[in-house]
């Protein structure tokens, strides 16, 4: 730990830090202008250092939170940062080299307190539109040029190339909804600039030296505590696997294979064996697999309160082969990339089940299920797009049942409101939304359950995009636990049949039609109520 910081004032200017993130977060869904952002909360705000290590973070979403520093990498690699000046900005969503997906677009804007560069500010936001060959989401794409916009880490001057200018007039002229893309990238703007005004409030109260020694010290203190975290699991090598479908492009399931090796104070994780990419859009690019490898091993440690920031991950090493489904090659498609990267969770936490077992809960559906539904209205031309993201059932624990209708554990999506939905986008409407109380496995704790929820078409035409997982076979439960429900997709159009879809799947609905989407439940905790575990 650095020697000129004392534990008080680590502690002060280290808890002012995270709470000028959270306020950053605040200030951002407030701003929005996308029901992606403003009601389910997809979106993640940050502070880095001058190196682009991450010092704090409001609590979002984990998959993008440990992605922050990942995507600054070409940023800190492409630019000299002794020519930066307040008015510069940093665009990035690259995921070949440090991004996500497409729609994960991360904005990154200097903080100066005078002339000394004190860091940055860090927003990313999940964007409903972003072009592309489908409105909000492509189920179809097999590479990226299909899923749209693709922005290497680009620097551009806020006050020429933004309001107005080509940056702005770039991406507004390429997507379906401007002004909910730009009014969402503006809100990212907000956040950055709450971030800049606070900082320098802390530096005046507390001093230049102080805040930058903190920004480092409370690394190191995250570090520490990670490290005595892993020597509490046992030294040895384990392993996992788990599988993503892919029956909807006619293939076997494709292996996530973890090997986990803990030594003392440190963890690496290898995936070799994992199966290889293919022509879809379930790729999960590397920067997505390190985030997850993170949120799995922090899931397992004892201590809940560590810091999350740069020192976090310094004890933690990944071998990720290039070319697999971990890790593909350009120009494969990444659009449905959580779901590879919550079977690597699932794996790492397989994997180290052998471990520390007592730290360990059953698997969940733990799968984003996403929904894209747009239309174009044929009198305006102008279109609506939508996207859902709707949880299914957690696993069940020592001690505790699994929580219902939950996000999976690298997301953390909330539930949007129907009346929020219903009240903007008057080309569909929901029609029923409910647990689905036979979809958690049985035990002496029980899995969690999913949901159903069913968006029925209120005009012509209106276009369906979705992808999912678990549709063939739902998770197991542990200790003697039941196995959580499958999910699915079914169309009822307005004659009453019904048509199972894939777990990838774009359709069309007409006036009437019904989209119902299922998800599955997570898997019971030991054997049912009356039997010795």
């Amino acid at each position: 730990m650095t020697a000129t910081v004392d534990p008080i004032t680590l502690n002060i200017v280290g808890k002012s830090l995270q709470a000028i993130a959270r306020e950053m977060a605040a200030n951002m869904r407030r701003a929005s202008y996308s029901s992606v952002v403003r009601e389910a909360r997809d979106f993640s705000v940050g502070i880095l250092d001058t190196e682009g290590q991450i010092v704090a973070q409001a609590e979002m979403i984990p998959m993008q939170t440990g992605g922050i520093s990942e995507a600054f990498k070409p940023v800190r690699e492409r630019f000299d940062f002794g020519s930066l000046t307040p008015d510069d900005a940093f665009i990035m969503n690259d995921p070949f080299t440090g991004g996500q997906h497409l729609q994960d677009i991360f904005i990154y804007t200097p903080v100066f307190y005078g002339e000394t560069l004190l860091g940055f500010a860090a927003s990313v936001a999940h964007h409903v539109e972003v072009g592309g060959g489908m409105p909000g989401l492509n189920a179809a794409a097999t590479e990226f040029y299909q899923e749209g916009l693709r922005f290497p880490a680009s620097r551009f001057s806020r006050a020429s190339d933004w309001d107005g200018g080509f940056v702005e007039s770039f991406i507004r002229s390429n997507v379906r909804v401007p002004e909910k893309v730009i009014g969402d990238l503006n809100a990212q703007f907000a956040a950055n600039n709450t971030a800049d005004r606070r900082l320098n409030e802390l530096v005046e109260r507390y001093g230049l030296a102080t805040v930058r020694n903190t920004m480092t010290a409370i690394q190191d203190y995250a570090e520490l505590r990670i490290r005595a975290g892993i020597k509490q699991i046992p030294n040895g090598i384990y392993t996992g696997e788990d599988v993503i479908e892919a029956s909807a492009w006619g293939l076997d399931p494709i292996p996530i294979r973890a090997t986990v090796e803990v030594r003392d104070d440190a963890i690496h994780v290898d995936f070799a064996g994992t199966g290889a990419q293919i022509a879809a859009n379930i790729n999960c690019p590397y920067a997505s697999t390190i985030s997850a490898v993170q949120g799995a091993i922090r899931g397992v440690l004892h201590d809940d309160d560590i810091p999350f920031n740069g020192g976090c991950n310094r004890p933690i090493s990944v071998n990720i082969p290039y070319g697999s489904i971990l890790n593909p090659r350009p120009p494969a498609a990444v659009r449905a990339r959580m779901g590879p990267a919550c079977r690597v969770h699932n794996a790492l936490i397989r994997a180290l089940s052998a471990a520390v077992p007592d730290r360990i809960i059953a698997p969940g559906f733990d799968t984003t299920t996403a929904v894209s539904l747009s239309h174009l209205d044929p009198d305006s031309g102008e279109y609506g797009v939508v996207i859902e993201i709707l949880g299914g059932g957690w696993g069940a624990g020592p001690g505790f049942s699994g929580m219902n209708g939950m996000d999976n554990p690298l997301s953390n999506c909330a539930n949007a409101p129907v009346e929020a939905l219903e009240s903007e986008y008057p080309y569909f409407r929901v029609v029923n939304y409910e647990l689905d109380h036979a979809s958690g496995g049985a035990g002496a704790q029980h899995g969690g359950h999913g949901v159903r929820r069913g968006y029925q078409a209120l005009r012509d035409n209106v276009v369906i995009s979705a992808y999912s997982d678990r549709f063939n076979r739902g998770v197991d439960g542990i200790l003697g636990g039941g196995g959580g429900a499958t999910g699915a997709f079914i169309v009822t159009r307005a004659d009453g049949s019904h048509e199972p879809l894939p777990s990838t799947t774009s359709v069309t609905l007409q006036t009437g039609d019904t989209f119902n989407v299922h998800t599955g439940g997570g898997g019971g905790y030991g054997k049912v109520i009356g039997d010795r575990l």
